[in-house]
C-alpha cells in the first residue's frame, strides 16, 4: 500500500512568495531562514503520518475476523484494511494545470489527480496451502462483517 505524501517544495514556496524584483540573495536567504521552523514542523508531520499508517491498517474487526477465519478454515489467513491514498499534495504553478486540478491558471495551489480510492475496505489473504470453497468463505465473511463494507479474497 503506498504511503500518502503530503509534501511540497520549500524552494518553490520561497520563489512564489517573493516577486521577481524582490528575489535578491539576502531576501531569499532571510525567507528560507524564516521557513526553517515550518520545515521542521512539516518533517515532524511527515514522520508522524508515516508512523500512524500501520495503526490505520488494523482495527478490532480485523483481529476478530482473522481469528474466526483461522479457526474455521485454517491457520495463516490474514486480513488487511485497504485505505485510499494520496500520492501527492503539491504547491504548483499555472504551468502544472495539465496534471493537476485547479480553478484556473491564476490559482497556485493544485491537488494531484492521483488519488487512489480503495476498491475494497479489506482484503482477506489466504495461503495457497489451505483448501476451501470460496463461496463458503464469502458467505461466512458476509455474515460477520460490518454492514456496508466490501472485501476481496486473495490467494497468496
Amino acid at each position: 500500500m503506498p504511503i500518502p505524501s503530503y509534501d511540497f517544495d520549500f524552494e518553490t514556496m520561497v520563489r512564489l512568495l517573493l516577486g521577481s524584483i524582490w528575489r535578491k540573495t539576502k531576501r531569499v536567504a532571510w525567507l528560507k531562514a524564516g521557513l526553517k521552523g515550518l520545515r521542521a514542523v512539516h518533517d515532524e508531520f511527515l514522520s508522524f503520518t508515516n508512523s500512524k499508517m500501520d495503526d490505520v491498517k488494523y482495527n478490532g474487526q480485523t483481529f476478530i475476523m482473522e481469528k474466526m477465519l483461522q479457526s474455521k478454515f485454517g491457520a495463516g489467513i490474514t486480513i488487511t484494511n485497504n485505505i485510499g491514498s494520496i500520492d501527492g499534495l503539491f504547491v504548483g504553478t499555472g504551468v502544472d494545470i495539465s496534471n493537476f486540478i485547479g480553478d484556473g491558471a491564476d490559482i497556485n495551489t493544485y491537488i494531484d489527480t492521483q488519488y487512489n480510492v480503495a476498491l475494497y475496505n479489506f482484503t482477506v489473504r489466504v495461503p495457497s496451502a489451505i483448501t476451501f470453497v470460496q463461496s463458503e468463505m464469502e458467505a461466512y465473511i458476509k455474515k460477520y462483517k460490518l454492514l456496508g463494507t466490501t472485501f476481496n479474497i486473495v490467494i497468496i
